[in-house]
């Protein structure tokens, strides 16, 4: 009998032990904070997480805009136009996009904040075993930006479910683009707006020597 009581006292030692060790465990983020374990952002659960969120923050937040009315007077609702942090490849930047189930996902453009079009945003992904938070930018009314986070649980050998969704009313810096294929073309843009500067400089400096040399000539 104290033999079986050993037993049960161990096994509930070890128990809470293992609880505590895990409700301990910090984070692991991306992007990452200072000090925690990095998430790779091209890894499940990470797209996913980000897919689901984008998706169900846009849901649940888009009722909240001044609906935009097309040629025929009727109410449109704003596309899914997302955004994602920096260092996240163009691959898993168009994986989050179908990950949204949203027909109407695009990646954002410099195009799109020019105008004042409403973005969503993913700002950071939290996970800890079976839990994982996700806190995404979101547009309010007028110019204004605020933050929710999502917090999803899962079971064993089984995808995370959203629990709680919170928004929280504090005002946040509005979006911006780190999408890499729009990056790479105002690059491009700006390195043949700079070759042709350069082209039209040279041909400016080299008018004055070929009158130079026709000078001679025309005193004769």
């Amino acid at each position: 009998m104290h033999r079986i009581t050993r037993r049960l006292l161990g096994f509930v030692a070890i128990s809470t032990a293992s609880f505590g060790a895990i409700a301990c465990t910090p984070y692991a983020t991306f992007p990452s904070d200072s000090g925690s374990a990095v998430l790779t952002p091209g890894v499940y659960p990470v797209p996913q997480l980000m897919g689901k969120a984008l998706g169900e923050t846009y849901a649940r937040t888009m009722g909240d805009l001044t609906p935009a009315v097309d040629a025929d007077g009727q109410s449109v609702q704003p596309p899914l136009i997302f955004a994602l942090p920096a260092g996240i490849n163009g691959r898993d930047w168009r994986q989050v996009g179908l990950l949204t189930e949203v027909d109407s996902a695009r990646e954002v453009t410099m195009a799109d904040l020019d105008a004042g079009l409403p973005v969503w945003e993913i700002k950071q992904v939290r996970v800890r075993s079976s839990r994982a938070e996700v806190d995404v930018v979101y547009p309010s009314s007028g110019d204004l930006y605020q933050l929710a986070t999502l917090v999803y649980q899962s079971e064993p050998f089984r995808a995370y479910e959203l629990d709680v969704f919170q928004r929280w009313l504090i005002p946040v810096d509005p979006p911006a683009c780190t999408n890499p294929a729009e990056l790479a073309r105002i690059a491009a843009e700006n390195e043949a707006a700079e070759a042709a500067a350069t082209a039209s400089e040279n041909e400016a400096a080299g008018e004055p020597e070929i009158e130079a040399a026709a000078d001679p000539t025309a005193s004769d």
